[in-house]
């Protein structure tokens, strides 16, 4: 396919994850049509996720509300190709109401009727999500794929700020350079390792390490965090300051020497930002979500079980019948997740310092 678009729209939606992965699609892209002014339509907050990304010329905020406007507007724009990532309904109406020339999305989902470039899977399709795609736009005859990670690009001045926290929180320098950063949230059940696990786990790192914890938060999470912290029961487990903008999310994780995280958007972060993380895994598959062969990212789960990486969001396995909490002080959750032990985590991060050179031990 000859292909010399001046106009290129990404098209991923949600969730802050997925964006951020997909911008190193839109980094390969750029780099065969350095030309071309390449958008990117996706919603908030999944728009901070692109934010100074040098491969995105601009990111355009779609209003589910106002789903008519944004058929006019990406009609209007007149692009030449258009690339459907997200491949729902909304996504595809968009794309196939663009008019461009070239109306590209996955042949595999119920939206391939959309395209008129139909992105097959083929043999050797890399799993990690980013290379996944990136194989994908490989079927436009690009000239140059390459395989970057995904980048963030937090402000400035956020920077500034997050030291300046982390050294009001935290005024130990020795403390400071080895901060073992948590993110205890997930949306979903089948993600979420127990709260009293993480607190637990915080009482290994800073009674048996030379590092301290620092429990991260966002919106409607406030409440998660401040229970492990208490749980915890020590001086060197610290509550972390809000973070429900993307880009000080970013500056904040660069103050620590690792995170330990559930498969979230915090996790994807950290890995962008150059950030070390242990991720804890349930239903979801690892090779999907973590960078492959890099000892800074690894990973931990239960192989006990058979049904590990389900990827489903709802568990029949779960302990007990009561309404599920995060709640540090409760029993209920997902049995892969319940009975992945702390002190199996603790081993994994002790192993994973040494290998990093983190200087914890």
């Amino acid at each position: 396919m000859n292909l010399n678009p001046g106009k290129i729209l990404l098209i991923q939606f949600r969730q802050i994850g997925d964006v951020l992965l997909s911008s190193s699609a839109a980094e390969v892209l750029k780099i065969n049509f350095p030309r071309a002014k390449l958008d990117f339509l996706t919603q908030q907050p999944s728009d901070q996720a692109l934010a100074r990304n040098p491969a995105v010329d601009e990111v355009l905020v779609y209003d589910a509300k106002k789903p008519v406007k944004w058929l006019l507007e990406v009609r209007r724009r007149r692009y030449d190709l258009v690339i459907d990532l997200m491949s729902n309904p909304r996504s595809a109406l968009v794309t196939v109401m663009s008019g461009a020339k070239v109306k590209a999305g996955p042949a595999y989902t119920h939206s391939a009727w959309a395209y008129n470039l139909k992105l097959e899977l083929r043999p050797g399709q890399r799993e990690y999500n980013p290379f996944f795609k990136i194989d994908l736009l490989s079927q436009l005859g690009l000239g140059n794929i390459f395989y970057p990670y995904p980048k963030f690009y937090p402000a400035t001045d956020d920077l500034a700020w997050a030291a300046g926290e982390v050294t009001k929180l935290v005024p130990d320098t020795g403390l400071r350079s080895k901060l073992i950063f948590f993110s205890p949230a997930s949306r979903r059940m089948t993600r979420l390792w127990p709260a009293e696990h993480y607190a637990r786990l915080a009482g290994l790192i800073v009674r048996k390490t030379k590092a301290a914890v620092l429990v991260l938060w966002g919106p409607g999470e406030k409440s998660l965090a401040e229970d492990i912290v208490r749980a915890a029961d020590h001086p060197a487990v610290f509550l972390a300051p809000e973070t429900s903008d993307l880009s000080r999310l970013s500056a904040l994780l660069q103050q620590s020497a690792l995170l330990i995280s559930n498969c979230n958007g915090a996790k994807h972060i950290a890995q962008a930002s150059g950030v070390p993380t242990l991720g804890i895994y349930g239903s979801s598959r690892p090779e999907s979500w973590t960078p492959p062969n890099d000892p800074k990212h690894q990973i931990i789960r239960n192989d006990a079980f058979a049904c590990i990486a389900c990827q489903k969001n709802e568990c029949p396995g779960t302990v007990n019948s009561a309404p599920f909490t995060m709640r540090p002080t409760s029993k209920g959750g997902v049995k892969c997740l319940q009975e992945l032990s702390p002190e199996a985590v603790f081993a994994k991060l002790v192993a994973m310092a040494g290998e990093l050179g983190l200087g914890i031990a």
